[in-house]
């Protein structure tokens, strides 16, 4: 894995991050493999909205797109099993 290689994300410790309670939640749908669509049907959300959320998350997490924002959510303890 690339990230892990490099540093980025998976070396970074969870505590750090400042996220929202929202940007929490966006995660915890990404991780469970929810569409954009279906997470802002279930957060009550425009797709759009989800998008740009979805943008700072990335950034706050120092992932790169949704495959490594689950990773790094289930390797630091976002999300569980």
């Amino acid at each position: 894995m690339q990230a892990a290689q490099d540093g980025s994300a998976m070396n970074k410790p969870a505590r750090n991050l400042m996220l929202t309670p929202r940007e929490r939640d966006l995660v915890r749908a990404v991780a469970a493999g929810r569409t954009n669509r279906e997470i802002a049907d279930e957060l009550n959300l425009g797709e759009q909205a989800v998008k740009n959320v979805l943008s700072v998350v990335y950034q706050k997490c120092h992932v790169r797109n949704r495959l490594e924002l689950a990773l790094f959510a289930f390797a630091n303890g976002l999300v569980s099993d």
